[in-house]
């Protein structure tokens, strides 16, 4: 699927027009700042126009996952993750990020003109909607290898993918990496120098080549 974004085939002034229909606001926030607190009533969606940002839930017991990361043009909101009554879930920034919400009624109910463009971003969001789903299954997959090295590369093999190279910087830092995969960080730290060792990838901090 070719990278879609929330304006993709939507021209520059009618994103204009676009900020005025569907009531948009512009936020900025810096490292460690929660960007948005998710709740059932799905009432706006949020796109990181700049920066990064990492989507957490906290169980009733108060232990803390990570669940998704978030770049430019991420989209994210309760469309795109119901919430559970027993979890919390919140975006928070991990760098200095701006992000634009857009009321969530405003996308769903057509406006009077029938605008071109609204359509459009419509049809954009649910092709989003669907790439976020392969990408949960994905991370499904990842989770269910039997061991901290198969996650790991099963990881790392779809980052490769993703970026359509064998050469790339990890996207997140790998105390966040262990959390994202679910294992301990010092096993997973030991599973690398091991590929390392084997001559299955090469690492230089977070700069990884995958080499067979």
């Amino acid at each position: 699927m070719e990278h879609i974004t929330l304006f993709t085939d939507i021209l520059p002034e009618e994103q204009e027009r676009m900020r005025v229909c569907f009531k948009v606001r512009e936020a900025f926030f810096q490292n460690g700042e929660t960007i948005m607190e998710y709740s059932s009533s799905m009432k706006k969606i949020g796109l990181i126009q700049e920066g990064r940002a990492v989507l957490y839930c906290c169980d009733e017991d108060g232990n803390e996952y990570v669940i998704d990361e978030l770049n430019k043009d991420s989209v994210f909101g309760e469309p795109f993750l119901l919430p559970a009554d027993s979890q919390h879930y919140y975006v928070c920034a991990t760098m200095d990020t701006k992000v634009m919400f857009i009321d969530y009624e405003h996308v769903i109910k057509r406006c009077e003109n029938a605008c071109h463009h609204h359509s459009q971003m419509v049809s954009n969001l649910l092709q989003m909607i669907a790439l976020r789903s392969r990408q949960q299954t994905d991370r499904i997959y990842m989770l269910s290898r039997s061991s901290t090295r198969k996650k790991l590369m099963a990881y790392l093999h779809s980052l490769a993918a993703e970026k359509n190279t064998g050469k790339f910087k990890l996207p997140m830092s790998y105390t966040a990496l262990a959390q994202y995969l679910s294992v301990d960080r010092s096993a997973m730290m030991r599973e690398i120098r091991n590929l390392t060792d084997e001559g299955v990838l090469w690492r230089d901090g977070r700069n990884v080549e995958l080499l067979m």
